[in-house]
């Protein structure tokens, strides 16, 4: 079982990045939490797969109503990755599938590490 975060660590921004292992391949990762709801994807715009974030754990709006790619401007629907305005229209992020057990974020698939 890999704890990726506790609850308590989306409070100040709604988000929290990190860089997982799966079999040596580093890959990024956010997780966000909105609206009671708690969702994980991979840190990579469908447009030019380029982070989405410029500074840490920074992926909503100013609002936190949506995730916004800095890159290009690509605002993205947090429930369910999909992106509704900029040049990924239609495309989605990709989910990093999660549960949430007590307090803690567990990446569901075993084969990642931290």
């Amino acid at each position: 079982m890999v704890v990726l975060c506790r609850l308590a660590d989306l409070e100040a921004t709604g988000a929290k990045e990190l860089i997982v292992d799966d079999a040596g391949l580093k890959q990024a990762i956010f997780v966000v939490r909105h609206a009671g709801g708690v969702n994980a994807y991979f840190n990579a715009c469908p447009h030019a797969r380029l982070r989405l974030n410029s500074a840490p754990d920074r992926f909503f709006d100013m609002g936190r109503s949506f995730l916004v790619c800095v890159n290009h401007g690509a605002h993205f629907d947090v429930t369910n990755g999909l992106c509704f305005r900029g040049p990924c229209k239609g495309a989605r992020l990709r989910p990093f599938h999660i549960r949430i057990e007590s307090d803690n974020v567990i990446a569901a698939d075993p084969d990642y590490t931290l």
